[in-house]
């Protein structure tokens, strides 16, 4: 194929998912779609160097960008490449998005009991070998076969029967192209537990799991048989902070999506997310999100606040 072809082709397939998610997403904001895995974004302006805790999945941005930074990494998510994480974690984003020319993303949930499926499919055909250092995050380039899948995603979204009986399946075959990838046995050996990178990445769900009521960091090392320092070490190669600036990470997002509510007051969005006074938490909430926890509600509950990100 000409180089010009296939610039040609590239194009057109932009301008066609471009267009199949402007129409799920149709306004501002996030869009749920007929399934429940996938979601739409729009923004339609840019913002810089917003915190945000993403659940494990995979983003394309099918129009604008999204610059998506932790301490140890810094991912672009544009129509060229997309994002995996297979973990929590956090980050600063940057993106470029205008009226004219919106900011379109799908966000499909990452399923890691349908990822180690597909890895015990690929174990028994390629044979037990030694992995790569665990990760839980990485960005690749959308290839002809992802932008296939891509393009036949959205359109089964349009159709409630469609939906139904053929989701899962390219679901499922959205993950195995994802870890037959470069970067998919690292990603697998960070979901199997495997070295000592693997070993920190699976405390990670006791640490989020416990991080209302408080959590020995020593404990949790001790209990994977990795010393204090190993720990700190491979937990910050993991995921780009320290174990504890990661928990406070996670009990302040909580907490934004709390002050959503109507119902629930400062004082009790602190207690619960696991803080003793209210002072430490304002101070805390304001320094990370640069705005009170009072202006926070109020923005989020007039709905003008554009900050949540896919």
């Amino acid at each position: 194929m000409m180089l010009g072809e296939g610039l040609f082709l590239m194009d057109k397939w932009s301008d066609q998912v471009a267009e199949l998610a402007d129409a799920l997403a149709p306004t501002v904001g996030h869009h749920a779609t007929l399934a429940r895995s996938v979601k739409i974004f729009r923004a339609e302006s840019a913002v810089s160097n917003i915190p945000k805790f993403l659940h494990p999945g995979i983003l394309f941005v099918v129009q604008g960008m999204e610059r998506l930074c932790c301490d140890v990494n810094v991912h672009i998510a544009d129509s060229n490449h997309f994002l995996l994480t297979s973990a929590p974690l956090e980050f600063r984003i940057d993106t470029e998005a205008a009226a004219a020319m919106p900011l379109l993303a799908i966000q499909v949930a990452f399923d890691p009991a349908t990822a180690m499926d597909i890895a015990q499919e690929i174990m028994r055909q390629d044979g037990s070998q030694a992995g790569p250092a665990a990760i839980c995050q990485t960005c690749g380039v959308v290839d002809p076969p992802l932008r296939d899948l891509l393009c036949r995603l959205l359109k089964t979204l349009r159709d409630p029967v469609s939906c139904r009986i053929l989701m899962p399946g390219l679901i499922r075959e959205l993950h195995f192209l994802l870890l037959k990838g470069h970067d998919g046995p690292a990603v697998l050996a960070g979901l199997q537990g495997e070295g000592t990178r693997g070993k920190v990445l699976k405390t990670a769900a006791e640490l989020l799991n416990r991080r209302r009521t408080g959590v020995s960091i020593n404990n949790v090392a001790a209990a994977a048989e990795i010393s204090i320092s190993s720990y700190h070490s491979h937990f910050k190669a993991l995921f780009g902070s320290t174990p504890l600036a990661y928990l406070k990470a996670a009990r302040l997002h909580e907490a934004r999506g709390l002050l959503k509510s109507a119902d629930i007051g400062i004082a009790a969005v602190s207690h619960a997310v696991g803080y003793r006074g209210t002072s430490q938490f304002s101070r805390e909430f304001h320094r990370y999100f640069g705005r009170t926890a009072q202006s926070e509600q109020k923005l989020l509950r007039e709905a003008q606040s554009n900050l949540d990100l896919v």
